[in-house]
């Protein structure tokens, strides 16, 4: 009798086990869309809020600062763009069942994303404060401003995505940083007849 009882209580443990799996597979999962929505919804936001703003200001200023508000409209049509796709993407993940494996990989490859991402963004600020000095070899007044407007407005948007891409980077990070401590449940023992993978709960 006590051999029927111990099975079962190994199939309960491998049970609760499986369970408890599917639950962090689930919640991570879960978290890394919540933070994807979230910053979607606040990168689509900044690019409604600059373009909008950035034609209504362009056509009531002159000079530099006119060029600097028509670059900040154009330059967030590619933000609002990204914003749609970037959660379009999310929604299309949220529909699928992430194993530990499936999780892991896409937890580095955000972080890789968001890494590539901070580097663009360095570029377009050094892009930024290079046109801003080419102005000052600018001739024409005209193209001054144009080039001075243009540099401010690309190396302030730059500067904005390169702080959202570091502070998603950090909430992501710290996802990966739960899948580090989850792998340290795992062990890999050596048999004769081959290699076993023990999960201690």
């Amino acid at each position: 009798m006590k051999r029927p009882i111990l099975l079962l209580s190994v199939c309960v443990w491998i049970l609760q086990g499986s369970i408890a799996q599917q639950n962090f597979n689930d919640s991570l999962a879960g978290a890394r869309n919540r933070l994807t929505r979230n910053a979607m919804i606040v990168l689509g936001s900044w690019a409604v809020a600059n373009i909008s703003s950035g034609f209504i200001l362009a056509a009531n200023t002159s000079g530099e600062a006119k060029y600097f508000w028509q670059m900040n409209a154009y330059w967030n049509f590619i933000n609002l763009g990204l914003a749609g796709l970037g959660y379009a993407g999310m929604v299309k993940a949220a529909s699928r069942k992430f194993g530990f494996a499936d999780n892991y990989k896409a937890q580095r490859d955000i972080e890789k994303l968001y890494v590539f991402n901070a580097g663009l963004d360095l570029a377009y600020i050094a892009g930024g404060f290079y046109l801003r000095e080419r102005g000052k070899t600018e001739s024409s007044p005209e193209s001054m401003d144009k080039f001075s407007g243009y540099g401010t407005s690309i190396a302030i948007q730059g500067g904005f995505l390169l702080l959202m891409d570091a502070v998603m980077y950090g909430l992501h990070h710290r996802n990966t940083r739960r899948m580090d401590l989850k792998l340290q449940h795992f062990e890999i023992s050596a048999l004769p007849g081959g290699i076993v993978l023990v999960y201690s709960f």
